[in-house]
């Protein structure tokens, strides 16, 4: 059993380690609060999280971190989720989106550029 000091100080240095090339997923249920949701995960000021909507019942994933190769790594069920999260913020009407952030503006080549982590980030990012 680890002592509540120290858990509390792994946590921290858990959340000072930068991950630049990672993003965390975290799930809600649809028109669930984001702020909410975000409470019960580790993450540090400037980490990519992006907090994607999960319609399927029974209970919602654990968050996770995940790299570049975010197809292969996420498994099927999760990959769906987050893809039907993406259509439906590009689905909706303006301001509709609000909780999670306005929709980027990118030209064609800087999207070329991105990785699908910052991609995916850039659509359904929440601010840290």
């Amino acid at each position: 059993m680890i002592g509540r000091g120290l858990e509390s100080r792994i946590i921290k240095l858990e959340v000072r380690t930068a991950r630049p090339h990672e993003m965390l997923v975290v799930w809600r249920r649809p028109e669930a609060d984001v702020a909410g949701v975000l409470t019960g995960a580790t993450f540090a000021p400037g980490d990519k999280v992006v907090c994607a909507e999960w319609f399927e019942d029974g209970p919602l994933p654990e968050p996770r971190w995940y790299g570049e190769r975010l197809g292969q790594a996420m498994p099927a069920a999760e990959y769906e989720q987050l893809n039907r999260s993406i259509d439906r913020i590009a689905g909706r009407p303006a301001g509709k989106a609000a909780s999670i952030g306005p929709a980027p503006s990118f030209t064609e080549e800087r999207m070329r550029q991105m990785s699908d982590v910052e991609l995916i980030h850039a659509v359904l990012g929440v601010q840290t």
